[in-house]
């Protein structure tokens, strides 16, 4: 197995949960769906009866206000094939070309993005993550859906985060999409996502949906990653 590596983040938690302005909405726990407070604790996503597993963490607030401070335009839209001992080397060239000035806030998202891709192949056991790191301001992925993957892992760096819904409710939502009233869950402030798709089993896949952005004048930055499928890019090589 893969060491999984203690992000800066996780020194901060406690300390930027109890600053002002640092807001974390609690998701409603219900069959199928654990809270860690860990990264480490998100591999009980292999457990059989779990279809969800949240991480839930506060960033520093330093790199909130960055984050959140940043031109639109300038924020990463990427998508890279691999291995995670390689995922700085092939990101922050990607981030240079976007104009995301080098510094301690961006070596520090470098190095969350980092810890999740090592944290995702050792738990998924997969050699390759397919890396998504999008800049989202249009209602992109808004229907109620189950993924078809295996496993998903997905937080939000800024902007609104990913919605989803009570295993009890996830039909309803299908079937109704806009006029669903029922109750909605959404991830707090960079929690952390891990969740299975239909392929995991029968029976598997939490119905979830990215929030509606359209007219918002709202940037989401969305991280997104997946085990290597036949839709991959192809796979990242030092020069």
């Amino acid at each position: 197995m893969r060491p999984v590596r203690k992000s800066p983040v996780d020194f901060s938690m406690a300390q930027a949960s109890q600053e002002p302005g640092v807001h974390r909405q609690a998701a409603a726990l219900t069959a199928g769906v654990r809270a860690v407070d860990t990264l480490d604790g998100l591999a009980t996503i292999n457990e059989p009866d779990t279809e969800l597993v949240i991480w839930r963490r506060s960033l520093p607030a330093c790199f909130r206000d960055w984050i959140d401070r940043l031109d639109a335009e300038t924020l990463p839209h990427l998508r890279i094939l691999v291995q995670p001992g390689d995922l700085r080397s092939a990101l922050v060239p990607l981030l240079d070309k976007c104009g995301l000035v080098p510094g301690d806030m961006r070596d520090l998202l470098v190095q969350d993005v980092g810890d999740l891709v090592s944290a995702f192949a050792d738990i998924t056991r997969s050699d390759w993550v397919d890396v998504r790191l999008e800049r989202v301001d249009h209602d992109a992925c808004w229907k109620f859906h189950r993924d078809t993957v295996e496993a998903r892992l997905v937080t939000t760096y800024r902007g609104p985060t990913t919605e989803w819904v009570q295993m009890a409710h996830a039909e309803k939502a299908v079937a109704e999409q806009r006029s669903f009233d029922g109750p909605l869950q959404r991830l707090g402030d960079h929690d952390v996502a891990l969740f299975k798709g239909n392929r995991a089993g029968p029976n598997s896949g939490i119905v979830h949906r990215s929030p509606p952005l359209a007219g918002t004048g709202l940037t989401r930055l969305f991280l997104c990653l997946n085990k290597r499928t036949v839709v991959s890019p192809d796979p990242w090589a030092k020069a």
